[in-house]
């Protein structure tokens, strides 16, 4: 991809308000993004002006609103935002119009790919993005512009949370079958149990992970651990492992040189080596906790790593396990999701809202951005009533969290709150992140690709 001259700042800290806003630089034509002025503009905006600037936008327009992304919930989000406002339409059963449309199919890296037009054409209005290493290298590009609401202390928004401008929470954690789990003699209780070596104590073999060349995410993760913030809790762990502090001496080749660097770099590399199957699906892998192991004398069961939001896919997966011809065992029963893990449970991470370079409605997607930070979004899109409550109501679906601070949405009490996850997780940092030189990257794509 052609480097740009910056046209988005992450931030620009406004002496006095510490607004964080969108630049408006200038292209390597000399003239002025008007994407970028137009997200400055926007983030100055009341939302009654930001409804009327949208407003203005689409009536002139003969163009449809267009939102991607990685997920369904932009979909169902969309379609109240056009139910709130008279001048978007989902789509009228009556007359057929409409002037929006939602493409929430794509990977990860095929967004990213696919954003790429965004340089010299129109491609959307509106991205929510995972995975902040590439959104930090698409935004010095001036592909993406980062919308921050003027009302944003009202809405609860963090100022850390605004730059960029932090959309969903979501966390991809180790989890397995809680049944087969408990009748094996090596319960998972340290994250050294999935790394290190095969004849360690209390070894588990059996580790499903979903590539990190192809799923970013899970690539932030594994440089994440680089962290020296994330340093600490990996040697600790190391520590209560193998009773002692971590050392290069005892890890070394045959001819007696160090294998690894440093304590983290321990973790990653053994723990890419221990791979066992890397899944296409983390949907699947949540969906397959039943039926994909058994459970014999020297075989681990599986312990796997993906998104938590899958859940919802356990909840409508039954399995007839007993032979009868019934399918009365549910998926969601027998995820074992809440273990004490010494080191981490898994990675916190966001879906970032971003405006797309050349969007023809900038304003528009400022609107929707500032949607999904309401109550209202979450309430209607994230509740699910295939993940209900204790007391079986509604509630928000497993591994989706509130970026906000609320007093209206509540917290599934099934689940850890978002503050409890942070704390059990590995956090996404974008300032730390966006420094990852390409070198690392490439280190770990070499490792994987020599899993068997």
């Amino acid at each position: 991809m052609k480097k740009t001259l910056t046209i988005m700042c992450a931030s620009i800290i406004a002496l006095g308000g510490l607004t964080m806003v969108s630049c408006g630089s200038k292209t390597d034509g000399g003239e002025a993004n008007a994407t970028a002025d137009a997200v400055a503009k926007a983030s100055k905006m009341t939302l009654a002006e930001l409804e009327a600037a949208s407003k203005a936008e689409m009536e002139a327009s003969n163009d449809t609103f267009k939102v991607v992304g990685l997920t369904s919930t932009l979909d169902r989000g969309l379609k109240i935002l056009c139910q709130n406002y008279d001048w978007l339409h989902y789509e009228d059963e009556e007359s057929g119009k409409k002037n929006t449309y939602c493409n929430n199919g794509y990977k990860d890296y095929l967004l990213l790919t696919a954003l790429e037009q965004a340089e010299d054409s129109y491609f959307a209005d509106f991205a929510l993005v995972q995975d902040a290493r590439s959104l930090a290298d698409y935004a010095e590009d001036g592909l993406l512009h980062n919308y921050v609401p003027s009302d944003r202390e009202e809405l609860g928004l963090a100022e850390k949370d605004s730059a960029p401008l932090k959309g969903i929470h979501f966390n991809k954690i180790f989890f397995c079958n809680k049944n087969l789990m408990e009748k094996h003699s090596n319960k998972f209780t340290n994250i050294w149990q999935v790394a290190g070596r095969a004849e360690d104590e209390r070894h588990l073999d059996n580790l499903s992970f979903q590539s990190p060349v192809t799923e970013q995410i899970n690539m932030s993760f594994l440089l994440s651990l680089y962290d020296t913030a994330n340093e600490a809790r990996i040697a600790a762990a190391y520590k209560s492992y193998y009773g002692k502090d971590w050392s290069a001496n005892d890890w070394v080749d045959k001819d007696n040189k160090p294998l690894y660097t440093s304590v983290a770099d321990t973790y990653v590399q053994t723990f890419i080596k221990n791979i066992k199957t890397l899944h296409g699906s983390d949907g699947t892998a949540m969906k397959e906790t039943q039926c994909k192991e058994v459970v014999q004398e020297g075989n681990d069961p599986y312990i796997y790593y993906g998104a938590f939001a899958k859940m919802k896919d356990a909840a409508g997966k039954d399995y007839d396990l007993d032979g009868d011809g019934k399918k009365e065992t549910n998926a969601m029963t027998t995820v074992g999701w809440d273990m004490e893990i010494e080191g981490f449970n898994g990675f916190m991470y966001t879906m970032y809202s971003q405006v797309v370079n050349n969007a023809k409605h900038p304003y528009t997607a400022c609107l929707f951005a500032r949607f999904i930070l309401t109550p209202e979004f979450y309430t209607n899109v994230i509740y699910n009533e295939k993940t209900p409550n204790s007391k079986g109501e509604p509630s928000n679906m497993y591994g989706y969290y509130y970026p906000c601070t609320s007093k209206t949405v509540g917290v599934n009490d099934l689940d850890w709150t978002k503050e409890k996850w942070i704390e059990k997780s590995i956090n996404e940092d974008y300032n730390y992140l966006k420094t990852i030189k390409s070198g690392q990257v490439t280190k770990i794509q070499s490792l994987v690709s020599s899993i068997k």
